[in-house]
């Protein structure tokens, strides 16, 4: 049994697009689940591999998997879906998969309108491919894999969803040597000091419920962080690889301050010399905590500010004010991160044209 997988680029012919991708952590930790357990594995990064379609397909083609994932999001499905209908027509026997944001909440639809797509893991997927996997290569029922919608005598059916992983800590460390590529080091638009350069992830999750981000529904609002001894761990290991940047991508890395504390101590204590950037909630912010963070080597902190509007604020149910959004920053410069960044979202479906642009006097006076 091999598990091939692709992550798509949004815009092959766009190269202003290639150069903020990040490494496919969600595809990494799914195949080191995979590893793990005996099952042969591939990947192919299309956005930073500049591959167009006809490339990924001969990628494909040589690789020959039984099984093919797509990890897509909105950006990416529509490059996803011409690969995989394309791979299908090559090899009718191939088992396309698609996977992430995207297919989480389209499954449906996705299955009703494509008859290419075969099997759509909903959520976390590292337990869910290790047992699709098993059950394809046995010839098992699919309805007793947990977390995925297929078809079954020609009608949708879905599984009953996967239980969160509650142990992040037990899952294997990405291995990013298996993407065979460099990954640029612009952050959030940023573009910072080019050095060996990796993202990484210390939790997942959220409990917050803000309505624009998925996720509140992918994650079940709830928050899972790994030890900060395995965190570390995994520094050290990617530091000895020559890694010297890391981007958090949790979905709330900052939530518990007292975690963040204990981490950037265990940094100094241990001596890594490294540079790092995470995201922080405006109104969870406390200026020693800053102070130890750029000790421990954080240089770019984001901030989801939003929008100048409380309106605004309260529909997007973001449970914030403007004001927590000025003290945030200024907390953040007097502590001293060298760069701050922050998101604005304009035109909420009622928002007026004078609240849009408080929104942008309001994101040209901070600091």
């Amino acid at each position: 049994m091999k598990f091939s997988f692709v992550n798509p680029s949004p815009a092959p012919d766009t190269p202003d697009m290639v150069v903020t991708a990040w490494p496919p952590l969600g595809i990494l930790y799914c195949v080191g689940v995979l590893m793990k357990e005996g099952i042969e594995v591939s990947i192919l990064d299309q956005a930073v591999q500049r591959f167009s379609k006809r490339q990924t397909l001969n990628w494909v083609k040589k690789e020959d998997p039984d099984i093919l994932g797509f990890s897509i999001l909105n950006s990416s499905a529509g490059e996803a879906l011409k690969i995989a209908e394309q791979a299908k027509l090559e090899n009718p026997n191939l088992t396309i998969v698609f996977g992430n944001y995207h297919a989480t909440f389209n499954a449906d639809r996705i299955l009703n309108r494509y008859p290419f797509v075969d099997v759509i893991v909903r959520g976390e997927g590292e337990y869910t491919c290790l047992e699709l996997a098993k059950c394809l290569e046995k010839g098992g029922d699919l309805r007793e894999v947990e977390g995925i919608t297929f078809r079954k005598n020609g009608k949708v059916v879905s599984s009953p969803d996967r239980p969160l992983i509650k142990d992040v800590d037990a899952l294997p460390f990405p291995d990013r040597n298996l993407m065979q590529a460099e990954y640029s080091s612009t952050i959030y638009g940023v573009k910072v000091a080019t050095k060996k350069f990796s993202t990484i992830v210390s939790s997942r999750g959220c409990p917050f419920r803000c309505i624009f981000c998925g996720c509140r529904k992918f994650a079940r609002g709830i928050w899972r962080p790994r030890s900060v001894d395995n965190i570390v761990a995994e520094l050290e290991f990617l530091q000895s690889q020559g890694y010297e940047q890391f981007l958090f991508v949790d979905d709330n890395f900052t939530l518990n301050q007292k975690r963040v504390a204990k981490f950037c101590q265990k940094l100094i204590k241990e001596g890594l010399d490294i540079e790092w950037f995470c995201d922080s909630r405006v109104d969870n912010c406390h200026y020693d905590v800053f102070r130890q963070m750029v000790k421990a080597g954080c240089k770019i902190l984001y901030f989801g500010v939003e929008s100048a509007n409380q309106r605004i604020l309260n529909y997007y149910r973001k449970g914030i004010t403007p004001d927590d959004s000025r003290s945030a920053i200024q907390k953040a410069r007097k502590a001293g991160i060298d760069v701050i960044v922050g998101s604005f979202i304009l035109g909420a479906p009622d928002e007026t044209k004078k609240e849009i642009e408080n929104t942008l006097q309001f994101a040209h006076e901070l600091d």
